[in-house]
């Protein structure tokens, strides 16, 4: 079913023209977080098969195998997986203003494989994290939380959701995975 949405979306986009307007032209209106989730909320679309093709690298390189998709190619694409969605938000926050301090988070499934990608920052002195990026199993996991005082609070709110094939374990800041071309 999912494949079969986001091919529907693919064509619809080809024949409608999605995201007609030019990437840099879009983002130079967006003043707030609010503006990226909006985008996010409205336009990307979780592609299970990219998860699989970058789950199957993992395995056979490591932390190496982990690409990213560079906002523009998102923006054009409207398709990706957890971490192409984070990156697309921490890169725009910190365009939009730097005091965003946007970073990437990692969660850990204690369930194994797949982890999460999510984009923390700061607004007004507290901490948000903007994950659009959850697929459609994962749903809840979707939109901007916040605020927290630290990734413990986060971690916890993650405790109480019920989501399967997921147990939160660790939440942590990490390094910017590798991007694609």
């Amino acid at each position: 079913m999912l494949k079969r949405l986001i091919f529907i979306h693919i064509l619809v986009s080809l024949l409608v023209g999605c995201n007609t307007v030019p990437y840099k032209e879009a983002v130079s209106e967006w003043k707030s977080h609010e503006d990226v989730g909006n985008w996010l909320d409205d336009n990307f679309y979780f592609d299970n098969d990219r998860q699989k093709t970058i789950s199957k690298r993992l395995r056979s390189h490591g932390p190496s195998g982990l690409l990213v998709r560079n906002p523009e190619k998102l923006y054009a694409s409207s398709y990706g997986y957890c971490a192409d969605a984070a990156y697309f938000a921490i890169h725009n926050l910190n365009m939009i203003d730097k005091n965003y301090d946007a970073k990437w988070v990692f969660i850990d499934n204690a369930r194994g494989r797949p982890n999460h990608w999510v984009a923390a920052f700061n607004y007004k002195g507290d901490l948000y994290i903007m994950d659009y990026g959850a697929g459609p199993k994962w749903n809840a996991m979707n939109g901007v939380h916040g605020p927290y005082q630290s990734l413990d609070e986060y971690q916890a709110f993650l405790s109480s959701l019920s989501i399967p094939g997921f147990e939160v374990g660790d939440v942590y800041y990490r390094e910017m995975p590798g991007l694609e071309d």
